[in-house]
């Protein structure tokens, strides 16, 4: 891989990973929350430390399991925890890999708050991750940095839930004996991902949540630590990363470290206000909880220094022992700011907490993944999401983060008008404010709105985008077909070459992420969703130039910004990878077709039409001509007829 890069100003902590040497990561993390294996016989755990943070706790507290009957025994004195420096601990040697336990604490059983996985009575388990009989990781961890980053964004259930209906030869996952983790990495799901160009898949929240099969329940987390129970274990976890990385496949999790729930819900099919994290809060003073959220949830207590490392603790877990590429934190808002939403006042310590954890995550894997999800943020204050950890006090640092002006200019504008009541030049002033770091984001997408639970006032929100364009009128397929065509091709080679996207979208699902999240697989046999989700698999190829990498996106210019007749022409070009590759990519946003259509540009040299998204002008050469309609271009490039809602795509023959 060649890193003779430009050097240039930088904006974005990415960018400080194009002029680093290959770093040493630092891989000594010892952990305060949980337990640690202090000594091994014959590779098994021969001595472990429990440590549980207390804090005021003044109750007496002993750990139980199946190595002194739960508690019910003559010598329960001998599992007293002790208490040093706010924290309970305690060794024992009876414990052995797989097994229960919790902690009694005053004839209350709680579990452990670091619990990294739950058995099928919801007792938390002992999990040896260097047991020899654990699944050990096979392969390495994809390129993340040099490439386009290429994301599927997906509730882990609904991504196999109707995958049988395609594949006849799998079982659906309910006939299955196979845990949904380990079908996942078995049915050949993962294969289509890759198949369709996609690098990198990120998940919803995978951590134990409150019971419900709906994916808004993920979002519920009571135990950060812990894999979800009835996805699978920590093994068959461990395989699908490693599944994943074996098809150059990054991992992003979607992490809940921003509230916890204490009412109103079950967990492990008990009443969770009886075994939630919560509990402790009960014999102690908001120890792990503190302030009340509209959703029966409260924030974790960040003004807690211990709390705020349990946290990264609990992400440092998924890292380290799990492996995965990255990170989307959710609800930063909340972290940062006061309110239900976060849209008040800064708080003390969520910055530094933040601060702290991504800082932490980098030291372990530098080239992680962080998506940090916003939507109070503009100016300075945006800028500071994405800008290097280094840069000053305010400073997050993260690789991209969500939620975006230019996702609402397309669910706000282009989903719901005609072309003729839009400014393009709306594109243009998006994307210079972007270059100045002062807004928006470097992840791209026009769908975190999908799932909205209701539709937006004055927005193409609530609905699958096909079926917020078409409005169960059949004579909008067109037109709803058309702009998401654009759409893609303008978030994938007008942004900065991290692009999100649901596959409902390309299979022109109807209904609501809220109702259905799961990906209806059988369209794929429909010649319609089949012949787009071909297209995207053709932008995702076309996306494996480095041209288009984020590493490049220096050399991105808006050089035709039509407004009459609602064309944009996006210039790209290589400077990092020694290819020299020119590309220029015409989009045209009107449902109307233009004939006789020219723009300007620099080079004199021929170009070859490698895409257009009607496949008739494939392959055809196209040869500068002296300008006659541009002031700051001495070439331009005719084209005979421009369809409506075309993309096309040139790139320059090298000599």
């Amino acid at each position: 891989m060649n890193k003779n890069i430009p050097f240039r100003a930088i904006n974005y902590q990415w960018e400080t990973l194009l002029y680093s040497p290959e770093i040493e990561p630092k891989r000594n993390f010892e952990n305060k929350f949980g337990y640690r294996v202090l000594e091994r016989e014959n590779e098994e755990a021969s001595l472990i430390q429990f440590m549980v943070y207390t804090k005021n706790i003044d109750k007496d507290i002993f750990l139980v399991g199946n190595f002194n009957n739960w508690g019910k025994c003559e010598n329960l004195k001998d599992y007293k925890l002790e208490k040093e420096d706010n924290f309970s601990q305690i060794k024992i040697s009876q414990i052995k890999h797989k097994e229960p336990y919790a902690y009694l604490v005053d004839n209350k059983f709680l579990r452990d708050p670091a619990t990294v996985f739950f058995d099928e009575k919801g007792n938390s388990v002992f999990w040896d991750f260097e047991n020899p009989s654990t699944y050990k990781l096979k392969n390495s961890k994809p390129e993340r940095v040099h490439r386009a980053t290429k994301i599927i964004q997906t509730d882990v259930l609904g991504l196999v839930a109707r995958w049988f209906e395609y594949d006849k030869k799998s079982k659906s996952l309910a006939d299955s004996e196979e845990d949904l983790f380990t079908y996942i990495t078995n049915c050949g799901v993962l294969e289509k991902i890759k198949e369709s160009g996609f690098n990198t898949i990120q998940f919803l929240p995978l951590a134990q949540s409150i019971d419900g099969d709906n994916w808004k329940y993920r979002y519920l987390v009571s135990y950060p630590f812990a894999i979800h129970k009835s996805f699978g274990d920590p093994d068959s976890f461990l395989k699908l990363i490693d599944k994943c990385h074996e098809l150059n496949i990054a991992v992003i999790l979607d992490v809940i470290i921003s509230h916890c729930p204490y009412k109103d819900f079950k967990l492990f099919e008990y009443n969770g206000e009886d075994i939630g994290l919560h509990k402790w809060d009960e014999f102690g003073d908001s120890i792990y909880l503190n302030e009340k959220t509209h959703w029966g949830t409260k924030r974790y207590n960040y003004g807690d220094k211990n709390i705020r490392e349990f946290l990264e603790e609990s992400c440092n877990l998924f890292l380290t022992k799990y492996f995965v590429d990255g990170f989307r934190i959710d609800n930063v808002d909340g972290i940062l700011r006061y309110g239900d939403s976060g849209e008040g006042d800064e708080r003390p310590h969520g910055r530094l907490f933040l601060q702290k954890l991504i800082q932490n995550i980098y030291d372990y894997d530098p080239y992680t993944l962080i998506h940090l999800e916003s939507h109070y943020f503009h100016g300075e204050n945006a800028k500071e999401l994405v800008s290097p950890i280094s840069l000053n006090k305010r400073s997050l640092g993260a690789t991209a983060y969500s939620g975006s002006r230019l996702t609402y200019f397309l669910h706000s504008e282009y989903m719901l008008k005609s072309a003729k009541d839009l400014t393009i030049w709306k594109l243009e002033y998006i994307r210079n404010d972007k270059e100045k770091s002062k807004s928006n984001s470097t992840i791209s997408d026009f769908h975190n709105h999908d799932a909205a639970a209701g539709l937006m006032y004055g927005r193409a929100t609530g609905s699958y985008a096909f079926d917020a364009m078409t409005l169960k009128n059949d004579s909008l397929n067109k037109h709803a077909i058309g702009k998401i065509k654009i759409m893609e091709a303008l978030i994938s080679f007008g942004t900065e070459g991290r692009i999100l996207d649901i596959l409902q979208t390309f299979l022109l699902q109807k209904g609501t992420f809220e109702h259905d999240s799961s990906i209806h697989w059988d369209k794929l046999n429909s010649i319609e969703s089949k012949e787009v989700i071909n297209y995207k698999k053709k932008i995702n190829e076309i996306l494996e130039e480095p041209a288009f990498w984020p590493e490049n996106t220096i050399n991105r210019e808006f050089v035709n910004v039509d407004d009459v007749n609602k064309i944009l022409v996006i210039k790209r070009k290589d400077t990092t990878q020694n290819t020299d590759a020119i590309y220029y990519i015409l989009l045209n946003f009107a449902g109307a077709e233009i004939r006789d259509y020219s723009f300007g540009v620099e080079e004199e040299e021929s170009f070859e039409i490698i895409y257009d998204s009607y496949n008739n002008l494939n392959g055809e050469q196209v040869m500068p001509t002296q300008s006659t309609n541009f002031e700051l271009f001495d070439k331009e490039i005719n084209l005979p007829s421009i369809k409506a809602y075309n993309i096309i795509i040139i790139k320059k023959l090298m000599s």
